[in-house]
């Protein structure tokens, strides 16, 4: 019977060595209205921030391995700004310019793209464009991936952010990537 716990041992041993670092689940995010795969169990939070002339109730919800962050942040938009084009886009602009000025650095990357949404989705998707940024968090070299995207009444970011030498690129493009709407 002790050769049979010994060999448990060993087994549950190796498997505990074997463990992935990035343990993805797909888990519903911004009060429902997309799903992410977060490389680890994700906690929340929310907080007022001004962006172009206006107070947004933003909300992220964040999981974090080693020294990089995985987050997920919505804010509802206000009839003044999801009835304006023009404030829209204030809005829009100023969030992509406080993920530049967060790194203190500057915007290597911007492009429009798709976002999947579910055939039953009719929200209206206003922006949807990927961005890539390079700067220095706590004056180490760090870069994000993140999307951002104005689908119906919502502003809605994924952002990975790490350090330039511990951050992967495919782990960043597997979470932002992981984004559609619900």
């Amino acid at each position: 019977m002790s050769r049979l716990r010994i060999a448990f041992a060993w087994v549950v041993l190796l498997l505990a060595a074997c463990s992935p670092k990035y343990d993805w689940r797909e888990m519903p995010a911004a009060d429902g209205a997309v799903r992410v795969a977060f490389p680890s169990r994700p906690q929340s939070e929310t907080r007022d921030v001004d962006v172009g002339g206006h107070t947004l109730s933003l909300t992220f919800t964040v999981a974090q391995i080693d020294t990089s962050v995985f987050a997920v942040g919505h804010a509802r938009l206000p009839p003044a700004v999801r009835d304006d084009p023009a404030e829209m886009a204030k809005v829009a602009d100023g969030f992509e310019e406080v993920l530049r000025a967060n790194l203190q650095g500057s915007q290597t990357g911007r492009r429009d793209v798709a976002l999947k949404q579910a055939p039953s989705d009719t929200r209206r998707l206003y922006r949807s464009v990927e961005l890539e940024v390079h700067g220095t968090v706590a004056d180490s070299p760090a870069w994000l991936l993140g999307r951002m995207v104005v689908l119906g009444d919502m502003l809605i970011e994924v952002i990975a952010l790490g350090n330039e030498a511990d951050l992967p690129r495919d782990v960043a493009q597997t979470f932002v990537q992981s984004l559609r709407a619900e």
